[in-house]
């Protein structure tokens, strides 16, 4: 969906305020938890909604960041979502929070070397991060992505092209590649 991603370790020791609420984008409705600073959008976490109710994701956010702020507003969200992604300028950075263990935060800043509209396998990955013999562990920790999209877990495959282990479903990944592509 987006190719400048960076990524910000520092900010999720930080994170003392966090805005959530439901936004509606061209795959479906997710949540997004964000946080402005310094004038730059970060988004710290980004599920697809699946019909569960928002408090099932403040709960989420609650144990990974047990001293944030956590404030629902899904106005603000949506209009964050829209005044940063939906007008995209060509050299927009999109910042994301990561909070998981240093060989998830390998594992998911490989994918984000994964070329657009591309896709590799998790052996793929642990070769990236030379680790080749961690599979599993590079199976289990791209599983573990809390920001759908923008940390682009739906580009790894099986080596059998098995997509039905997608988080979010095989359909979803499905569409999310072919808009990759430019296939619609």
């Amino acid at each position: 969906m987006f190719k400048n991603v960076v990524i910000n370790f520092e900010i999720a020791k930080k994170l003392t305020k966090l805005d959530y609420g439901f936004i509606d984008t061209k795959f479906g409705e997710m949540v997004m938890g964000h946080s402005v600073e310094n004038g730059f959008l970060h988004i710290a976490y980004l599920h697809f909604s699946e019909g569960r109710p928002i408090d099932h994701f403040a709960a989420d956010m609650k144990k990974r960041w047990p001293n944030a702020d956590l404030r629902e507003d899904s106005e603000k969200s949506q209009s964050s979502f829209e005044t940063y992604f939906q007008k995209q300028k060509p050299k927009r950075e999109v910042y994301v929070v990561l909070t998981g263990s240093k060989f998830q935060n390998q594992v998911w800043s490989a994918l984000l070397k994964i070329p657009y509209g591309e896709e590799r396998t998790y052996t793929d990955v642990a070769t990236m991060i030379k680790r080749p013999k961690s599979v599993r562990a590079v199976a289990t920790a791209v599983a573990k992505n809390d920001i759908a999209v923008f940390i682009p877990c739906h580009r790894v495959k099986s080596k059998t092209n098995d997509m039905h282990k997608y988080r979010w479903g095989n359909e979803l990944k499905v569409k999310l590649l072919n808009d990759e592509k430019g296939k619609h």
